[in-house]
C-alpha cells in the first residue's frame, strides 16, 4: 500500500512541480518530515530544491523572540518567584517536587490559551463565572468543583491549604513570565502563547512561504489551532489529516475523537484520494519475559527474510516499535546479522543507562550513611552493590571480592572507611559531600577516573592493583553523557546562586538524566527502523512488529502530576486523561492501517504490579471490528527437577582417610551436633563435617537466633566465672546472686562485650548498643535476671565451670577408638548431685520415653537436646569419674517466665542420675559411631523430608 507521506508528495509535486521549494511542509516530528524529502525526490525523478520541512514546535520558536530556557533554571526562577510572593522560607528542596509540577501546569495553561486569572481564581461567589467566557457545560463542571470546595461540612485542613496555595497562583503564574520575558527567555508554552497572540491580533509574521501546509497532526493545543486559524484566513494555510482508515473514522473509537472537529476546521486544499479497505494480517504473540519479546522479535524477522518479505539490504519497509524503551538494548543485541543496517530513530534515556544505575547506588549510600564518633560509617548492602557493580568491579578486580568477604565474615553492618582499604576508586567512591558543589565535584572526578580507565590502562594505579576490564564504546558513551549533565547542573546552580541539599542535587540530577536521550548515529533512510509509538507519526510500513502490547504501556497508564484538579482541567478545555486515552489510540490504528503484516508482541506475565493483560486494542481488533488474528502462545521451557537420590560411596573420593581424622590420633572430633546431624542426614553430615561445606557467610542485620544463644551463654559464664574467681569451685549463696542483680552497669558492661564478640565481631572494642541491638539487649538482660532468680532458688550450691571442653575417646568395633569433644555449657553441685546443664534458647521440650527415640532416624521431632545433654554427661563421666551421680538438666529459656523446669523426665519420672540410662545410652551411641565409620554403609539422604526444611544444602537434593 502507498504511504501515506507518499501521497501527499506525489500531490504536491503534481500541482506545483520545481515551484514546491516555496512552501513550507511542518510535520509532528522530524522523522517524518524526512520520510516526506524522500519521497519528494522519488516522485520528483531529479534534482529540485527543497521545501522547507519543519516541526510545529521549531516553527514556533522560529517565529518567537524568546529563545527555550533549560529546565533546571526555570525552576529555580519559579522559586525565586514563589518565595518572593509568600515572604516563605520554604527551602529548595521542599520546592523541587511541586514546583516541577507547576511548571507543567503553567505550560499547559499557556498552551491551551487559558485566561490564567480565571482559572487561578479564588472563586467564593460562584456567581462570578457567570462572567466567564467558557460554554454553559464547562461553567456547570466548573461551579461543581468550588461548590464541592466550599461546601461547609467537607473543609479540611489539605482543602485550606489548596485554597492558600491557589490565591497565589495567578501572581506566581505572571510573576515568571515577566521575569522570564524581562531576559527574553521562555518555557515552550510560554512560545506557543506568544505566537498564538500575534496571530490572534492578526499581526504580520515572518513567513516567507507562498503556503504552509500541516501534514499527519490529530490532537493539537489551543495555541496551535489559534495559530493554524490566523494561518488559513490569511489564504497560506493547508491542511492534511490521516484519517482514511475505517477504524479512525468509527465514533465510537476514541481514535476519532479529534477527527470532525479538525477536518471541519481546517479543509484540505488537494483533495487526496485513498481508500483503506485491506486488512493487516497480524498475528498476537504472548510470551512470558520482558526480554524475550525482543528474541522473539528477531524470529520473525528471520522468517520475514526466508519468505522474501524483508530484504536485509534494504529493511526499510520494517520497523521495530517499542511502547518500553527499555528493551532498546535487549532489541539491539537481538537483531540478526544478515541486517546489515538499523536505523534507531528513538534515542535511549540516559536514565536506563548502566551509568545511571551506578549514580543511583551512589545516591543511596549517600542517603544510608551513618556517622559513628564523627566518622562516616556505609551501610553493608550499598557497599556490596557498588563494589557488584561492572564499572566498579572491573576496576578494583579482587578487592572487591576481599570486601566483600571481609564485611560477611565480621559481621558489619555499617563499614568504616578503614575497613575498605586504600585503592584509588575506593577512596574517591566512599566520600561524604557536604554541598552541592563538593558533590558535582565528587561525582565529576569519579567519573573522569572511570573513563580515563574504561580503555584497560590506568598509570595512576600502584602496581600491585589490578588492571581494569575495557568499557565498550557505549558505555564510555553513557558515562560522557552523564559527566556533561553533571556539569551542567553544576553551572546552572552557581549562576542561580541557590541553596540546596546534597539530597536535592541528586534528585535534581536524576530528572535531568530522565529528560537526556543518547542519540544513535544511523542512516534514517536505510535499513530496519527501531523506533518508539511517538516516531510512527505519519509513518508507514509494510511490516510492523510491536513490542510491550501490554495494558498500561500501550496505551500508556502513567497520568502526569498536576495541580490543577480534573473538574477544573476539563472544564477550562486543558488537556485531561481522555485526551490521553484518545491519543494513543490513534497511534496505534494509524500504524497499522497501511502494514501488510503486523506482529503485536505482549508480555504474559503476572509478576508485582504487571497484570500481564494484554493490551485493550486487541480486544477491540477481535470483537468489536472483527478482524482475525492469530493467536500464538511462546511458553519458556521449564526444567522442573524430581528430587535425586544421592549415595556417597565411603570408599571412594578419599572419605575413608577423612573419617580416619576422627579417630584416636587424628585432627578431628565429633560432637553431639554432629551426631545428631548423622542423625537427621547422613548426606548432610558428609557436607558438612567430611567436607567441610560451609554456608556462604551473610551479614545479620538484626541478631538471629544462634548469635542471640551465643550471646545468653557469653553472660552466664562471664556472671559464674566472676563469683568463682580463681578458686577450682565456689558456693554459691543467696547474697552473690542478689549482688550480681543489683549491680546493672556490670550486667551492661558484660552484654556490651557479648554483643561485641558473638555479633560486632569486634571483642576488643565493646560499645554502648543503639536502636534495634538495644531492645534485643534488653531482652537478653531480663532473661539473665529470671535466670539468676531461678538460680538463687536453688542456693546455697556449688559452681564448677561454665563452657568446660572435654576431649575423650570412646571405643567401637574392630579396635577402633573415636575422639568426641563437647563444650559443657554449665557444671554445678546441688544436694549431693552434679548438674550437667545444657542452656536452650529454642523450643525444647524435656520428657523421653526411651533412649531409643533419642536415636531413630524416622522420628520427625527428635528430641536432640536431650541427647546432647546425655552426650555431655556421658564425656563428662569419662573425664572426671566423678562419685556422686550425674543429673542432666536443660534450662529452657522460653519457659523462665513459665512454669520452669530443668530436670529430665525419663518414662515421666525425674532422671537424677545418668546412670539410669548410661548403659542403653552407650549402646545407641556406639551403634550410631559404627553406622559412621561402616565403609560398606554410604552416606545417603533422610527419609524425613521434614529434616530438610531448614537444611543448608537443600537444593543439592531438589527437595
Amino acid at each position: 500500500m502507498t504511504p501515506f507521506l507518499y501521497r501527499i508528495a506525489q500531490a504536491f509535486y503534481k500541482k506545483y512541480g520545481n515551484e514546491i521549494s516555496r512552501l513550507a511542509f511542518v510535520f509532528p516530528n522530524r522523522r517524518s518530515g524526512i520520510f516526506f524529502q524522500k519521497y519528494l525526490a522519488e516522485v520528483s525523478g531529479k534534482p529540485i530544491f527543497s521545501p522547507k520541512v519543519t516541526t510545529i514546535n521549531d516553527l514556533m520558536a522560529e517565529l518567537s523572540p524568546y529563545t527555550l530556557i533549560d529546565r533546571i533554571s526555570l525552576l529555580v526562577t519559579l522559586y525565586k518567584k514563589y518565595i518572593e510572593l509568600r515572604k516563605s522560607d520554604e527551602t529548595f528542596d521542599n520546592f523541587v517536587f511541586w514546583g516541577d509540577m507547576l511548571l507543567g501546569d503553567f505550560d499547559d495553561v499557556d498552551k491551551y490559551m487559558v485566561d490564567a486569572r480565571q482559572l487561578f481564581t479564588n472563586i467564593h461567589d460562584l456567581k462570578e463565572i457567570d462572567e466567564f467566557y467558557l460554554t454553559e457545560e464547562q461553567i456547570e463542571i466548573v461551579k461543581r468543583f468550588w461548590g464541592h470546595l466550599f461546601f461547609p461540612s467537607t473543609e479540611s485542613d489539605n482543602k485550606q491549604q489548596f485554597i492558600q496555595l491557589w490565591q497565589i497562583l495567578f501572581d506566581l503564574y505572571t510573576g515568571l513570565r515577566d521575569e522570564l520575558s524581562s531576559r527574553n527567555k521562555a518555557y515552550e508554552g510560554m512560545i506557543f502563547r506568544d505566537v498564538a497572540e500575534q496571530s490572534k491580533r492578526k499581526e504580520a509574521l515572518d513567513l516567507p512561504y507562498t503556503q504552509v501546509v500541516f501534514i499527519g497532526f490529530n490532537a493539537i493545543t489551543e495555541a496551535e489551532k489559534i495559530f493554524m486559524e490566523y494561518l488559513r484566513d490569511i489564504g497560506i494555510g493547508d491542511f492534511y489529516w490521516d484519517y482514511y482508515a475505517p477504524t479512525l473514522q468509527d465514533s465510537y473509537n476514541k481514535a476519532a475523537f479529534f477527527l470532525n472537529d479538525n477536518k471541519r476546521r481546517f479543509p484540505s486544499k488537494i483533495k487526496i484520494d485513498e481508500r483503506i479497505e485491506q486488512t493487516p494480517q497480524i498475528e498476537l504473540i504472548s510470551i512470558p519475559s520482558a526480554v524475550g519479546q525482543a528474541k522473539q522479535a528477531t524470529d520473525i524477522l528471520q522468517s520475514l527474510i526466508d519468505n522474501n518479505h524483508l530484504s536485509p539490504e534494504k529493511a526499510i519497509n520494517t520497523a521495530i516499535v517499542l511502547p518500553d524503551e527499555e528493551l532498546l538494548l535487549p532489541m539491539l543485541y537481538s537483531i540478526p546479522p544478515e541486517i546489515s543496517t538499523v536505523n534507531i530513530t528513538m534515542g535511549y534515556t540516559l536514565q536506563h543507562t548502566t551509568v545511571a544505575a551506578l549514580m543511583e547506588s551512589i545516591y543511596q549510600m549517600q542517603r544510608h550513611v551513618r556517622f559513628s564518633k564523627g566518622e562516616p560509617r556505609f551501610y553493608h548492602l550499598d557497599v556490596k552493590q557498588l563494589l557488584g557493580h561492572r564499572f566498579i568491579a572491573s576496576r578494583i578486580g579482587e578487592k572487591a571480592y576481599q570486601i566483600t568477604n571481609f564485611i560477611n565474615e565480621n559481621n558489619r553492618t555499617f563499614v568504616s572507611p578503614k575497613e575498605l582499604g586504600n585503592h584509588r576508586l575506593i577512596k574517591l567512591l566512599f566520600l561524604i559531600p557536604r554541598t552541592t558543589d563538593e558533590a558535582a565535584t565528587y561525582l565529576i572526578e569519579l567519573l573522569e577516573y572511570l573513563q580515563q580507565g574504561g580503555n584497560g590502562s590506568d598509570s595512576s594505579e600502584a602496581g600491585d592493583e589490578e588492571t581494569p576490564m575495557g568499557f565498550s564504546a557505549i558505555e564510555l558513551e553513557f558515562m560522557y553523557h552523564y559527566y556533561i549533565t553533571v556539569k551542567r547542573l553544576r553551572d546552572v546552580i552557581a549562576k542561580q546562586d541557590i541553596e540546596m541539599t546534597v539530597e536535592t542535587f541528586f534528585r535534581l540530577l536524576g530528572k535531568m538524566a530522565a529528560s537526556i536521550s543518547i542519540p544513535f548515529q544511523g542512516e534514517p533512510l536505510s535499513g530496519l527502523q527501531i523506533m518508539g509509538v511517538l516516531e510512527t507519526r505519519a509513518l508507514d510500513f509494510d511490516n510492523l512488529i510491536i513490542l510491550s502490547m501490554n495494558e498500561g504501556v500501550f496505551p500508556v497508564k502513567k497520568v502526569a502530576a498536576t495541580f490543577i484538579p480534573y473538574n477544573l482541567r476539563k472544564g477550562f478545555g486543558m488537556a485531561t486523561t481522555e485526551h490521553q486515552d484518545s491519543i494513543y489510540a490513534y497511534y496505534f490504528y494509524r500504524m497499522i492501517s497501511r502494514a501488510k503484516r503486523v506482529f503485536l508482541l505482549y508480555d504474559s506475565r503476572t509478576d508485582g504490579l504487571k497484570s500481564g493483560e494484554v493490551s485493550r486494542y486487541i480486544y477491540q481488533l477481535k470483537y468489536h471490528y472483527r478482524i482475525p488474528i492469530q493467536e500464538i502462545q511462546i511458553n519458556c521451557d521449564i526444567a522442573t527437577f524430581s528430587p535425586i537420590i544421592i549415595s556417597i560411596d565411603k570408599r571412594k573420593y578419599g572419605i575413608e582417610k577423612k573419617l580416619a581424622d576422627f579417630m584416636q590420633g587424628g585432627n578431628s572430633a565429633l560432637s553431639a551436633s554432629a551426631i545428631n546431624r548423622y542423625l537427621n542426614c547422613p548426606l548432610q553430615f558428609y557436607l558438612q563435617y567430611i567436607e567441610k561445606i560451609e554456608q556462604t557467610d551473610e551479614v545479620a542485620e538484626s541478631v538471629d537466633s544462634s548469635t542471640f544463644g551465643s550471646i545468653y551463654h557469653g553472660m552466664m559464664q562471664k556472671i559464674y566465672n566472676r563469683i568463682k574467681g580463681e578458686k577450682e569451685k565456689i558456693t554459691v549463696t543467696a547474697d552473690h546472686i542478689d549482688a550480681i542483680r543489683k549491680d546493672k552497669g556490670l550486667l551492661t558492661r558484660y552484654l556490651e562485650e557479648c554483643f561485641a564478640k558473638e555479633y560486632y565481631k569486634t571483642p576488643h572494642s565493646p560499645e554502648p548498643l543503639t536502636g534495634y541491638d538495644y531492645l534485643t539487649g534488653e531482652i537478653i538482660l531480663k532473661l539473665i535476671d529470671k535466670t539468676l532468680e531461678k538460680d538463687r532458688a536453688l542456693t546455697p550450691f556449688s559452681y564448677v565451670a561454665s563452657e568446660l571442653p572435654i576431649h575423650k575417646n570412646i571405643s567401637i568395633g574392630n579396635n577402633r577408638s573415636i575422639q568426641l569433644k563437647g563444650f559443657i555449657d554449665r557444671v554445678d553441685e546441688h544436694n549431693g548431685l552434679i548438674r550437667i546443664v545444657d542452656y536452650k534458647t529454642g523450643r525444647e521440650r524435656l520428657d523421653f520415653k526411651s533412649v531409643t527415640e533419642l536415636f531413630d532416624p524416622s522420628e520427625k521431632d527428635r528430641k536432640k537436646a536431650i541427647m546432647q545433654v546425655l552426650f555431655y554427661c556421658k564425656l563428662y563421666k569419662l573425664d572426671k569419674a566423678p562419685m556422686q551421680p550425674l543429673q542432666p538438666s536443660i534450662y529452657i529459656v522460653r519457659n523462665l517466665f513459665d512454669k520452669f523446669e530443668s530436670f529430665l523426665k525419663y518414662d515421666k519420672e525425674p532422671l537424677t542420675d545418668f546412670n539410669i540410662v548410661e548403659k542403653e545410652f552407650d549402646l545407641y551411641l556406639t551403634r550410631c559411631l559404627e553406622d559412621i565409620f561402616d565403609l560398606d554403609k554410604p552416606f545417603s539422604q533422610t527419609t524425613v523430608e521434614s529434616h530438610c526444611k531448614y537444611c543448608d544444602f537443600k537444593q543439592l537434593c531438589k527437595r
